[in-house]
C-alpha cells in the first residue's frame, strides 16, 4: 500500500543500506546487458565514501523509500547540472533508480521520481535527462511511461572490435589516429 512508503532525503544513517541498493542496481543493469561497464573491486570499495559525501552536496538530493516494516527499499540519486553554453543552462539528470525487488509495482518508483522533481523545480530546473540501460527493458517500460524518450544515444564497442571492423583503413602497427592520416577525425 502507498502509506506503507515514506519518500524522504537519505541520511548518513541510510548508508548501508544506499551502498546495498547501488550495488543491487548495478548487478540487475549487468545482468540486462553483460557488455555494459562493470565495477571494479575499488570502486565498490569506496562506494559508501562517494555516497557519503553526496549526502551533503548542494546540488544533489538523495532520496530513499523507506517501507514501514522493511526500511529503505528504493533509492533515486538526482542532481542539478549547470552548462552555460546551453539552454537550458540548468537541468536535471536522474543518475540512479532502484527499487528491491518485493517492492516494485506498488508506485514506489514514481514517488520517487515526483519528489526529485520537486527538488529540481525548487533549483528552477526544467529539463529532466536519464540513461538506462539498453535490455533493461523494465527501466525502458518506466521510463516511457513517465513521458521520457531517447534524445540521444550512447553507442559504444571495444577497440579490438573496432580495428577488425576497420580493417585495411587502419596501418598496421598504429599506435594513433595520428600516425594514420587518412582516418576522418584524426587526432594529435
Amino acid at each position: 500500500m502507498r502509506s506503507d512508503y515514506i519518500i524522504r532525503p537519505a541520511a548518513p544513517t541510510d548508508l548501508d543500506r544506499l551502498v546495498a541498493l547501488v550495488l543491487a542496481l548495478q548487478r540487475h543493469v549487468e545482468m540486462s546487458d553483460p557488455a555494459l561497464w562493470r565495477l571494479t573491486e575499488q570502486a565498490q570499495k569506496d562506494l559508501p565514501e562517494r555516497l557519503a559525501a553526496r549526502l551533503d552536496d548542494a546540488v544533489t538530493r538523495i532520496l530513499v523509500a523507506e517501507h514501514r516494516r522493511d526500511g529503505v527499499v528504493g533509492v533515486l540519486v538526482g542532481r542539478v547540472m549547470a552548462d552555460e553554453r546551453y539552454i537550458p543552462a540548468r537541468m536535471g539528470f536522474i543518475e540512479q533508480v532502484f527499487v528491491a525487488e518485493g517492492h516494485r509495482r506498488q508506485g514506489v518508483g514514481v514517488r520517487l521520481v515526483a519528489e526529485i522533481c520537486r527538488f529540481f523545480a525548487e533549483r528552477g530546473v526544467d529539463d529532466i535527462s536519464l540513461r538506462y540501460a539498453v535490455g533493461n527493458e523494465g527501466a525502458v517500460r518506466f521510463w516511457a511511461a513517465l513521458g521520457f524518450a531517447p534524445r540521444i544515444v550512447t553507442a559504444g564497442t571495444t577497440r579490438q572490435a573496432l580495428a577488425a571492423r576497420l580493417g585495411t583503413f587502419i596501418a598496421p602497427n598504429a599506435g594513433s589516429a595520428a600516425e594514420t592520416p587518412d582516418v576522418p577525425g584524426k587526432t594529435v
